[in-house]
């Protein structure tokens, strides 16, 4: 069975070979029209560019399609959607006011001392409410015409300014605190979470964050960190929507302005931040494709140079990355045309495919150094095509599968997505490697004698000397080209013996030991952090936001909207028991600050009826009068939202389609015990299947799921991928210590890219575990060019085979790993989490390949190859003559 499989693996590897050299033949007669071709197809893909969509949406970014916390997301639109009911109150009849589209925000500001101190003190508090005074009159002069907040602002009724009623409770605040005589008032208790005038509650957990409380009551004494907003809602015109922007900057500016003058500090956030933030990322990164390019053309022009002119290919090496630019171009016209949406994630992708894709180029020069320069341009091709044809290709399919198999794996669809980019764009640039690249090879093969595409150089500087014998140049060729250029001979005759000494392979097997520590040292302490931080630009002004969030906003006061879309009949007291029984576990988690911080109608509302001693129950609870004269109370109003009445059902009975309630929780000052607490309320709600419900309003959402599901996805993605690429390698190196060692390296390296993002300060997160899955792919490129190398070998010694496969491969694939390390020198640049990672990530599996592939690879191959071994096409000779 084995000498079958190894025939049949023989028998492709041949073919395969004889393939690209027709193919190699092919492009030498027809270099012009492939050359057309290409640009035809990067003619017709180029529009597609215009249909681009950038995804912004954090939910669709990076919420795991099944994620609990995406259904709930999904079901608290649906409880939005739900009509309220005819019991609506005090709301607008103005149709045609509905009908139009609006843009709808909130401008938010958290409010905290520079040093952190108390602002509960009557000065600061009257201070800032005359500051949202001063700057409801904050106007904006933008195309031709001054906008004003009242353009903007959602305005109650038939009003027709903005009312500053979110924030007067600084007001009463102010005197409360002024002279300490108001804390005495029996009708005011200044609780936290709610609050209570005249036993009325009022919701204050949302404006007041980072409080000391005092007493069983929680009284508050002090509070770091104030809120102050208001509600954005205006008729959706273009030229409105272009105004908002610069309108909302100049209240920042304002409020830039009372921060230089105080010692408060404002800081901005409002619903559509981060999707600011990560538009600004994508602003930010993409930009600097450009000097990447231009480093990259740098870099293979001056490491393709040659004193010899035939050996120079400069100016070929520059076609290779233009070649990458325009499979780009071609990527991304079918990419957008097709709908795949681009995110910031994304944004890392053409640095991606820049820095890798001119690697091919570097192979295909190498290959073409190697051949017969007595040869025709056609014959020289065909060899090209045969030697590097195969390596190209197997690096190709095996980066696109990893890839590939990245968007089926990856949890996190903006990973996903920028996995199925990068692979159509890795697809995309081979294809122009073998045919737009391949011609001007051949165009610059037919020129050789004269410096190939650099031919025009090369006769200007003729001109200037005279002396040169044109003939005796000619006649040159044969001995020049036997001559291998520096960095050839540098690794056949230095690199390549230095390493297989036997003291050499000592101490490096011994730094291998050491590296395999470090390894999975850095593996065993990775942790999973996941942040929104790692969102956001690190000079963001909502780092500041984050910051305050973690420390205070989160940890002090969290208040999820529990909803039950299957209300029980309220009249039975079995049922109000069971609803009550519900509640009461959530008031007594560990972090719940009880029934004092308890928001639901269903109590204010029975005691409402206690005012009616004639109601019974039985027949008046869903009397709709009743309903809606409660409703209709001040103190109730607030609750008017979150009950949604059926019309159909009949007066005086259960009338409720669904409702929500709150309750608040403290002390959550880690992402841990936010997680924890979070399942927590699932598993208690679960219990009660007859309400059907869920919870919405969590911290972060679309990232705290996450958490749970980040590690073992992650190593099924990798373990994956790794798996993947061994498979498809085995179709290319038929040969079983090829493939063992290939694998071998690639666990390697894997492993060790994994270990060292962690001593470099990188968690496992969605980015991260993204980058590790690129890595994958990165990483066979070095295994695959040595291994492959090797197996076509024809020397007959483990060592000649060492140094004959670094002769060969060992500089292009040096050049490969400089020019994508140099691609990478102006990321750090860019100052994202998201970018940080990505270069962390390239620079380790480049540096850790490039050791690999030229110290530990060739040693381990040379250690368990037999020294005798026969040539492998002599022994296939040998086999074809014996059958």
């Amino acid at each position: 069975m084995a000498p079958r499989l190894d025939e049949l693996g023989r028998r492709f590897e041949d073919l395969f070979a004889a393939g690209f050299h027709s193919y190699g033949c092919f492009v030498a007669r027809h270099p012009g029209k492939i050359l057309i071709a290409s640009l035809l197809f990067v003619v017709l893909c180029a529009p597609g560019i215009a249909y681009i969509q950038i995804n912004l949406d954090l939910f669709k970014l990076f919420v795991p399609h099944d994620a609990p916390v995406k259904t709930e997301f999904l079901r608290e639109q649906e409880f939005n959607r739900m009509p309220v009911g005819d019991l609506t109150l005090n709301v607008t009849k103005d149709v045609a006011k509905r009908s139009a589209p609006r843009h709808t925000d909130i401008i938010r500001y958290y409010v905290v001392h520079k040093e952190y101190r108390n602002l509960l003190q009557s000065d600061t508090l009257g201070l800032l409410y005359n500051f949202t005074l001063e700057m409801m009159k904050v106007t904006n002069d933008f195309n031709g015409r001054t906008w004003t907040l009242e353009d903007f602002c959602r305005k109650e009724g038939n009003d027709q300014k903005c009312n500053n009623n979110l924030n007067v409770w600084l007001k009463h605040a102010d005197l409360l605190f002024r002279d300490g005589e108001g804390r005495k008032n029996p009708n005011i208790q200044l609780s936290y979470p709610v609050m209570y005038l005249f036993n009325r509650p009022k919701d204050i957990g949302n404006v007041v964050y980072g409080v000391n409380v005092t007493g069983e009551k929680h009284e508050i004494i002090g509070a770091r960190v104030l809120t102050i907003h208001w509600f954005i809602n205006f008729e959706s015109t273009p030229e409105a929507e272009l105004a908002y922007m610069p309108f909302r900057q100049k209240l920042n500016k304002f409020w830039d302005q009372k921060t230089a003058e105080t010692d408060i500090q404002w800081i901005p956030h409002n619903d559509k931040a981060m999707d600011d933030e990560l538009n600004l990322i994508i602003l930010n990164s993409v930009p600097f494709a450009i000097p990447v390019s231009i480093q990259l053309m740098l870099f293979v022009i001056f490491s393709n140079w040659s004193t010899d002119k035939r050996k120079s290919k400069p100016m070929e090496a520059y076609i290779g990355v233009i070649s990458v630019i325009l499979s780009l171009v071609c990527t991304f016209g079918i990419t957008f045309f097709f709908g795949l949406p681009f995110n910031p994630v994304s944004s890392t992708m053409p640095f991606l495919i820049l820095a890798v894709g001119v690697d091919d180029a570097f192979l295909l020069l190498g290959a073409w150094r190697t051949s017969n320069p007595k040869d025709s341009v056609e014959k020289r091709m065909g060899h090209t095509m045969g030697d590097a044809g195969a390596s190209i290709t197997v690096t190709s399919l095996t980066n696109f599968g990893c890839f590939a198999l990245g968007y089926f794996l990856c949890s996190t669809p903006a990973v996903g997505d920028f996995c199925m980019l990068t692979a159509i764009g890795v697809m995309m640039d081979y294809v122009f490697q073998v045919t737009f690249f391949s011609a001007f090879m051949v165009y610059g093969g037919m020129k050789e004698e004269r410096g190939g595409l650099m031919s025009c150089y090369y006769e200007k500087c003729k001109k200037k000397n005279d002396d040169v014998d044109v003939d005796a140049e000619q006649e040159a060729p044969a001995e020049v080209d036997n001559t291998p250029t520096l960095m050839h001979w540098f690794f056949e005759y230095k690199l390549a013996p230095f390493i297989l000494r036997k003291e050499v392979m000592a101490a490096s097997w011994v730094l291998f030991v050491g590296y395999v520590f470090l390894s999975i040292y850095g593996c065993s302490n990775i942790m999973v952090d996941i942040s929104p931080k790692k969102y956001i630009r690190d000079d963001s002004p909502i780092q500041t936001f984050v910051h305050l969030a973690d420390k205070y906003i989160w940890a002090d006061n969290v208040m999820p909207t529990f909803h039950v879309m299957n209300p029980p009949d309220l009249r039975d007291a079995g049922q109000r028991a069971r609803l009550n029984e519900l509640v009461f576990r959530l008031e007594h988690t560990d972090y719940s600050i009880g029934r004092v911080s308890t928001n639901m109608w269903v109590w204010q509302y029975q005691q409402y009826l206690n005012d009616f001693p004639e109601v019974d129950y039985d027949s008046g609870f869903y009397n709709r009068k009743l309903l809606n004269n409660f409703f209709n109370q001040i103190d109730y109003v607030q609750y008017r939202g979150k009950v949604k009445i059926n019309d159909s059902i009949p007066d005086g009975e259960p009338c409720v389609s669904a409702f929500s309630f709150q309750t608040s929780f403290y002390g959550l000052d880690s992402w841990d015990k936010r997680q924890a607490e979070l399942f927590h309320w699932r598993k208690i709600i679960s219990e009660y299947p007859e309400f059907d419900m869920f919870l919405s309003g969590i911290f972060s959402p679309f990232l705290i799921d996450q958490r749970k599901s980040i590690a073992p996805s992650s190593m099924q993605s990798i373990g994956s991928a790794i798996a993947v690429m061994a498979f498809i390698s085995t179709f290319f190196l038929p040969d079983k210590q090829s493939v063992f060692v290939m694998t071998w390296s690639l666990l390697s390296i894997s492993c060790g890219v994994c270990g060292f993002l962690s001593l470099w300060g990188s968690d496992l997160d969605s980015v991260s575990m993204g980058c590790i899955v690129m890595a994958i792919g990165l990483a066979v490129d070095f295994s695959i060019h040595i291994c492959y190398r090797y197996h076509r070998s024809e020397e007959l010694t483990a060592q000649r085979k060492v140094i004959d496969t670094l002769a060969v491969v060992g500089y292009p694939v040096l050049q490969a790993g400089l020019s994508t390390l140099i691609a990478m020198v102006t990321l750090p640049l860019i100052k994202a989490y998201l970018v940080r990672v990505f270069f962390q990530t390239v620079v380790l599996v480049n540096v850790i390949g490039l050791f690999h592939a030229l110290v530990w690879l060739p040693q381990i191959i040379c250690a368990l190859d037999p020294i005798d071994r026969v040539p492998l096409r002599i022994k296939h000779q040998m086999l074809d003559g014996a059958q």
